[in-house]
Order: structure tokens, then sequence, then C-alpha cells
């Protein structure tokens, strides 16, 4: 019986340090987009990156993730482009100040042997199911969690149909995932 008591004590601890509740380290991290814009690739990025990740090591079906970003901090380096992607016409950041994404499974993918998350994707108060496959890498500092996806950006309310702007465009993740410290 003590050796059976033994045996669930080390399981359980080992479970709990596998599967650590975690923050994205918003300076080490990165969300791009690219887009076709007049048919060139046009390129942007976000920040502001906040929220909770748990990351298991060794099954990332209990892998969690509830991260916001900034609508606000949309940047394509060009300062009048920005401006007109915060107004009411695309991102309007005044009313809709946040893009969220919340995690609804996770799973091993037998074909391809990568994680996939599914979850929900809110921009401008529109919420659309996404997928897509990730990696975790073990950094120093954490774990580095790098992804894709493809989104079209008519499904959420963010500008109109152009024929001067593509509508759908692409999402790349790399964010550092720290501890989370109690202060």
């Amino acid at each position: 019986m003590k050796n059976m008591f033994a045996l669930v004590c080390c399981m359980f601890l080992a479970t709990m340090l596998s599967a650590q509740i975690m923050h994205p380290d918003d300076a080490a991290s990165k969300i791009l987009f690219t887009i076709k814009n007049f048919g060139i690739n046009t390129t942007g990025s976000f920040s502001g990156l906040k929220g909770e990740i748990i990351v298991n090591e060794q099954d990332c079906s209990k892998d969690y993730f509830n991260v916001t970003v900034n609508a606000a901090t949309v940047n394509t380096g060009i300062g009048a482009r920005d401006h007109h992607l915060r107004s009411i016409d695309y991102f309007n950041v005044s009313q809709f100040p946040s893009i969220q994404f919340i995690s609804e499974a996770v799973q091993l993918s037998k074909s391809d042997r990568q994680c996939w998350v599914t979850g929900k994707l809110t921009i401008k108060g529109i919420t659309k199911i996404i997928a897509f496959p990730f990696t975790v890498i073990h950094e120093a500092m954490g774990y580095r969690l790098q992804g894709q996806f493809s989104i079209n950006r008519l499904d959420y309310g963010v500008g109109t149909s152009s024929w001067v702007l593509a509508n759908s465009l692409i999402v790349q993740l790399n964010v550092l995932a720290i501890p989370t410290t109690n202060q």
C-alpha cells in the first residue's frame, strides 16, 4: 500500500512539473502577418501579447492557450497605413482593443506527428474556430512556441472586398512562454 501511495505521489509530482502555467514574453515574441497588397507581399506585426499558456512537455493534449494582442499596435512600417488599419474601416481599435485566441483542444496528429491546436480566434467581436500545427522548443527561459495559420480578413469584418488588397493573410507566431511568478 505504501508503494502504491508513493507511485501515485510521484506520478502527480511528475505531471505537475511537466505542466506549467506560463505567460508570453511580449518583448521576446513575434506576431507577424503577410498579405498581398497590389500583388506584393506586405508584412506587419502586432505586440502587446498577454495571457496564460500551459505547456506540458510529455503530452501536448494538456496544453492550453488564452492570449490576446493589442490591436492598436498593428505596425506595417508606414504610419499613415497603420493609422488607417486602426480606424473603423479595419480593426476599429477604439471599440475592439484586442484580438484574442482561446484554445479548445490540442492534439498530437498521428499523420504528421505535430501538435495541432483548435480554438476560437476573436477579431472585432467576431469569433471563428481555427486550427493549426505548432511546435514547442524548450529554451533556457521557457518554451518557444511556433505556428502559422491563414485566415480570411473578411470573415472578421476587417476591411471590405478589394481588388487591391487580398482577402487571405498568413499569421506567423513565434512566442516565448515563460513561467508565471507570484508577485
